[in-house]
């Protein structure tokens, strides 16, 4: 590999390895009320990500490549009875956000390139425990 090319190499690596911050736009189904989700941290696949939802919780979690998403408390339970809209969903990346009134959210994202992550573009899915579902584009 010559000078030229590998200068090219690192300098595409160093954008996908560099931490990246941005906004996903969300629509709740039931009402179209919209939601704007922040992601930061955003490389390969993972970000951490937070959603504040119209009446005010504050949801926030860390989303993981796969189906690797887990809850990082061992006593909330997230079991996906109550996510059937998700499972019929096919992504690349998966949530689980906590919100401050003791809820839970589940997500599936399909990045346009899992390398790069969430600023590669996409859309996705989100799940409230009470059912309601979110649209997600970014």
């Amino acid at each position: 590999m010559n000078r030229k090319h590998l200068l090219a190499f690192m300098a595409v690596l160093f954008v996908v390895l560099t931490a990246c911050s941005g906004t996903m736009d969300g629509v709740v189904r039931k009402d179209a009320k919209r939601v704007k989700f922040e992601y930061s941290g955003a490389r390969i696949g993972t970000a951490d990500v937070q959603v504040t939802m119209p009446e005010g919780e504050r949801f926030e979690g860390r989303t993981h490549r796969g189906r690797e998403a887990t809850a990082p408390n061992a006593g909330v339970s997230a079991s996906s009875d109550r996510f059937e809209t998700l499972e019929g969903f096919y992504g690349n990346a998966d949530a689980v956000l906590f919100g401050d009134r003791g809820n839970i959210m589940k997500c599936r994202f399909h990045l346009t390139d899992i390398l790069i992550g969430f600023p590669s573009g996409g859309f996705g899915l989100c799940q409230l425990a009470d059912g309601r579902v979110i649209d997600i584009f970014f």
